[in-house]
């Protein structure tokens, strides 16, 4: 039996209907409800916050998995990168108001100290560090983009999509850091001893995703 872990929300969607083109039997996934272990023929999944999709597959407790970069890269964790599926297309990005781009188009000094809401804790540091500026990190899990209105924060680093949530809070954005997607991803172990039984799913998905 090969187990997937699917992050639960949003993205739920577009993973089904990626194993579902791929041929895997999804007819119980689809209607999980509040059902977190699915067990279909001969797959497992595994249903679990975002965040903590990474970890499943690194620890062995998932083969494989469905997530996006932006979550792997704020966890840290060495995965095997098998696939960008395309789905669920967006941007990590810092915002803020207008008055903040000209700050970001001056010299890196005058970006010292710069107040930063995120959830992205570990992502943020990890970008700002390497434009050589540092930051006073606010840890937010929801409404980031509230943080510099209320003067909490004076920018936002967080995923972009249509950009409409921003502008309807007075916000915009200033520089765009990495492309966000749907990964295919295994862990390391997973690859070295189980790639003769993940290759034909594997394969099966990245068919379906040209295709599609």
């Amino acid at each position: 039996m090969l187990t997937f872990a699917l992050p639960t929300g949003r993205s739920l969607d577009s993973c089904v209907d990626i194993l579902a083109r791929a041929g895997l039997p999804t007819a119980k996934l689809k209607e999980a409800g509040r059902n977190l272990v699915i067990e279909e023929a001969s797959f497992r999944y595994l249903l679990s916050k975002p965040s903590d999709v990474p970890a499943m597959v690194h620890y062995g407790a998932a083969d494989l998995a469905l997530a996006g970069n932006d979550v792997i890269e704020e966890a840290g964790i060495a995965l095997t990168e098998l696939l960008d599926t395309g789905r669920g297309r967006c941007v990590m990005a810092v915002a803020g108001p207008g008055e903040m781009a000209e700050k970001f188009g001056g010299h890196v000094s005058g970006l010292m100290g710069l107040k930063v809401a995120t959830k992205y804790t570990r992502l943020a540091e990890k970008t700002f560090a390497e434009w050589g500026v540092q930051i006073k990190l606010l840890k937010l899990n929801g409404s980031v983009e509230l943080a510099p209105a209320l003067g909490l924060a004076d920018c936002i680093f967080d995923v972009v999509q249509t950009g409409s949530t921003l502008k309807a809070n007075g916000l915009r954005v200033i520089k765009e850091t990495m492309p966000v997607s749907l990964r295919l991803v295994a862990g390391i172990s997973s690859v070295q001893l189980r790639w003769n039984s993940l290759f034909g799913v594997v394969d099966a998905i990245e068919e379906a995703v040209r295709a599609a």
